[in-house]
């Protein structure tokens, strides 16, 4: 297991999830209620990234802010990987004294409320409500995880160089959510971007899934991607088959991590 992979799907997969749960859950959303600081973690020799948690909203951001209020550091992506999956492990606090009320009290509800929607009793929820969260945020975690592996995984390099630039939106009818993963081009050479729900001019490929259901059978791993698109009825792709055939590598590769 690449740990330092694991980590960065971590950062930049799994911990945006965090805008969408203060908006959708109350537990959440009264943990972060009145506070307004800038949460940063850090990996040695490795990715970073940091929440912005203000006027009961939280923002994702990928890199080290430039003004953080607490910075919590990590010798090894091993104990970033086991803290983030619930073992007890104090990270260094390099910034951040006033707030360790919040990190000792608050912080944690978060996580506990984001591993109900994601691997606890809510997984089994009848909800059509929660239901659709879950999609959401499955669909979110799988395009920020999917370009995650795109530029952090050593083992894919040629892949994601030889990646078509061009935007493939990923679409659940008849109302969404939907999200782009795209391969731009950035001060001479490329990055892999993500949007989630926002609005797309244009879009070089196409992925649709028929309905929620479908969505959430391939986000629970209960749906073969690749079976399912070759039958044509649940999932169909049109436009620019390269692009989606390489972003299907990137998002085998961040389930078999995630899942691992």
């Amino acid at each position: 297991m690449n740990e330092m992979l694991k980590a960065s799907i971590y950062l930049k997969g799994i911990l945006p999830l965090m805008e969408d749960l203060v908006a959708f859950d109350q537990t959440a959303a009264q943990a972060i209620k009145g506070k307004r600081l800038i949460l940063q973690f850090e990996i040695k020799n490795g990715p970073s990234a940091h929440i912005i948690i203000r006027d009961g909203t939280i923002c994702h951001g990928t890199g080290k802010h430039p003004l953080p209020s607490v910075r919590l550091t990590f010798k090894t992506p091993d104990l970033f990987n086991r803290m983030f999956e619930g073992e007890d492990v104090r990270p260094g606090l390099r910034k951040g004294i006033p707030h360790l009320y919040f990190l000792i009290k608050k912080f944690p509800i978060l996580a506990d409320r984001l591993t109900y929607y994601l691997e606890g009793a809510g997984k089994n929820a009848t909800d059509p409500a929660v239901i659709d969260f879950q999609v959401k945020i499955g669909l979110h975690a799988m395009l920020c995880g999917m370009a995650a592996v795109a530029t952090d995984d050593p083992d894919l390099r040629n892949i994601a160089d030889s990646t078509p630039f061009g935007t493939l939106l990923i679409n659940v009818l008849p109302d969404g959510p939907f999200g782009t993963f795209s391969k731009i081009r950035q001060n001479g050479n490329f990055i892999f971007s993500v949007s989630f729900n926002q609005p797309v001019k244009h879009a070089n490929a196409v992925m649709e899934f028929a309905s929620a259901d479908v969505a959430k059978q391939l986000i629970d791993g209960k749906l073969n991607a690749v079976t399912t698109i070759g039958l044509g009825k649940d999932i169909k792709i049109g436009g620019l088959l390269p692009l989606i055939d390489k972003a299907s590598i990137f998002l085998y590769q961040f389930d078999k991590v995630i899942n691992n």
